[in-house]
């Protein structure tokens, strides 16, 4: 090894010799430890094994499903005069059809539908049931429709008879929900 005062001297002696721009150009590189004078390291270090990547989950972008009531078993002297519909796991985000003679509305923070018939005319029977076809477009957050709770009740009357109306129960069953951008 070379005494690190001759370190030092090299660039004065240099300077009288070449003048000064010389004497810093080559003070420049004077001094810097080159690939020999680097230590060894004391002993190799295990390589660690990579860390494995790990990012949070995306949550799964909502989808859009156009809801529609359906199966509800009328008989010849039957009608729906009104339903109540709540809806867990699912928004609705728009009312796309609403019945001849029906008033229908989104319940309160999209958790449900809630429609009926404002006179008698416009009740729904057997032949006209299907109505309650493509009613409003629902956004589910996850995208999966398996995952929504349905619950509710359709009231169904009888006609030629004020005193027969029933509350049916609405189910996942009766719901149909269809990949939907928009209203259709």
């Amino acid at each position: 090894m070379k005494d690190p005062r001759y370190d030092r001297l090299i660039p004065i002696l240099v300077a009288a010799v070449l003048g000064v721009g010389g004497a810093l150009a080559l003070a420049h590189f004077v001094g810097k430890p080159g690939a020999a004078d680097k230590p060894a390291p004391a002993s190799p270090a295990k390589p660690s094994p990579p860390k494995p990547v790990v990012s949070a989950p995306e949550p799964a972008a909502a989808t859009r499903f156009l809801l529609s009531i359906q199966g509800i078993a009328l008989g010849p002297d039957d009608y729906v005069d009104a339903f109540g519909l709540k809806l867990s796991g699912a928004k609705v985000t728009k009312v796309c059809k609403t019945p001849a003679g029906w008033s229908l509305s989104a319940a309160r923070g999209g958790a449900g539908l809630d429609g009926q018939a404002s006179v008698g005319a416009a009740f729904l029977d057997r032949d006209h049931i299907g109505d309650l076809r493509g009613l409003a477009l629902v956004e589910i957050a996850g995208g999966d429709a398996s995952t929504v709770g349905v619950s509710g009740t359709a009231q169904v009357g009888v006609y030629g008879d004020m005193g027969q109306a029933r509350q049916i129960k609405l189910s996942p069953a009766s719901v149909a929900l269809v990949p939907a951008e928009s209203c259709s």
